[in-house]
């Protein structure tokens, strides 16, 4: 049984990379934890012409994770494969951490696999049953309750999560026939986190015939599920959606008309795509800010209710007070200037650039979407302001929505 895992396991890492050049460089994702180091090990084993590079994430948040993290190096030297380890030091413990490590911990990969024709995370068909757990406590929708993809396009990079099919004692076993150890992190057994508390009772859901596999192929039919969404909203969105520039506004009265799991997906997928993350909001705080009569703000945006029964998502100011690009370099995601002056800088508009802008309010956008719009400076010099009606509108481009 155990060669038989072997076998499978390399059987569909070479599958899952037969469009990826042989000689390809590879990206790899290491913690120290028994996923991630089965992932490398078996990569190296399929992909045998591939260059690996290994990073280790440390959120300097556990005393042992720098320990670790060398664990892995000397684990790279020995392997004869190149190894960094990227540090992040602005978390602070709070609410939300999990989320708030995850998103940093993809900032540093995203900035460090650049020019990888992939990156790989070693997640396994057993964080596929606790996150569908999870997220079913949670009350997800379709969107929560999908499992995992394999392979996906975000950030400008490919990435990867070869492992999706084999639960985590298939992994270790993979790793004992290897001879190989694995680090074991302590947080794996504080029961303050929802993760563990759904790993500790897993054993009583075996009993009830809810195991690790059968959760994972109920989240796969929550990924068909989704898909069949995908394909319908194609035709929706043309009723209920406007973008205008960068923002994106829809119609109120005809969202109404539509069912719950199409206004979520919509408006969820909005806000991703103008807040730059990776992951959608949670349904509970969506759910909250579709049906908010105010201003709402949520993932880095900020939901306006408008006049004509419409509703506006923007970029939230304060989430880009501070971004600022040389053009033509991107700009927040999703805003470039290809053909203007290197010179000129892109940065958001705020309370300043928009007093320098007359004709504002021909449009009538909110002056709270303005003041977190694009805008194209030299030095202290408005060059251009397109939302606001300043200079040329074609001076700026937005990178097109994933829908479009």
């Amino acid at each position: 049984m155990t060669e038989q895992i072997r076998s499978k396991i390399l059987a569909d890492l070479i599958e899952c990379f037969e469009d990826v050049a042989t000689d390809a460089t590879i990206g790899v994702a290491v913690s120290g934890g028994s996923d991630s180091v089965a992932m490398l090990l078996a990569l190296r084993e399929a992909l045998p012409k591939a260059t690996l590079r290994v990073a280790t994430v440390d959120h300097g948040l556990r005393p042992e994770a720098g320990d670790e993290a060398r664990w892995v190096g000397a684990l790279c030297s020995g392997l004869g494969i190149e190894h960094d380890i990227l540090p992040i030091t602005n978390l602070l413990l709070g609410s939300n951490l999990q989320a708030r490590a995850r998103a940093a911990r993809y900032d540093a990969l995203s900035e460090w696999g650049l020019g990888f024709e992939v990156v790989c995370l070693g997640h396994s068909q057993t964080d596929v049953a606790e996150t569908f757990l999870i997220r079913l406590a949670r009350g997800s929708g379709v969107d929560g309750l999908a499992k995992m993809q394999a392979r996906w396009h975000n950030r400008g990079l490919n990435w990867a999560r070869p492992l999706l099919n084999f639960s985590r004692n298939d992994l270790r076993c993979y790793l004992r026939i290897q001879g190989q150890s694995w680090c074991e992190d302590p947080s794996n057994d504080d029961r303050s986190y929802t993760r563990v508390q759904m790993r500790q009772i897993q054993p009583q859901l075996d009993e009830l015939g809810l195991n690790t596999a059968r959760l994972a192929k109920t989240a796969a039919r929550m990924s068909s599920v989704q898909k069949a969404l995908a394909f319908s909203l194609k035709t929706i969105r043309q009723a209920v959606i406007q973008i205008d520039f960068g923002d994106i506004v829809f119609d109120r009265g005809a969202l109404a008309q539509l069912p719950s799991e199409y206004v979520e997906q919509m408006v969820a997928e909005s806000l991703s795509w103008i807040g730059g993350q990776a992951y959608k909001p949670r349904n509970s705080a969506l759910l909250r800010a579709i049906s908010a009569k105010t201003t709402f703000s949520l993932h880095g945006c900020v939901l306006i209710p408008q006049p004509g029964n419409l509703l506006r998502i923007s970029r939230e100011y304060v989430a880009v007070a501070k971004v600022k690009s040389l053009c033509p370099a991107l700009w927040d995601g999703r805003y470039f200037a290809p053909n203007h002056n290197k010179t000129y800088e892109i940065r958001a508009l705020g309370t300043y650039g928009l007093s320098l802008c007359p004709d504002w309010r021909f449009d009538k956008i909110p002056r709270i979407a303005l003041e977190s719009s694009p805008s194209v400076w030299q030095n202290d010099q408005l060059i251009s302001a397109p939302q606001a009606g300043f200079g040329q509108k074609d001076v700026l481009q937005v990178v097109p929505t994933p829908w479009e």
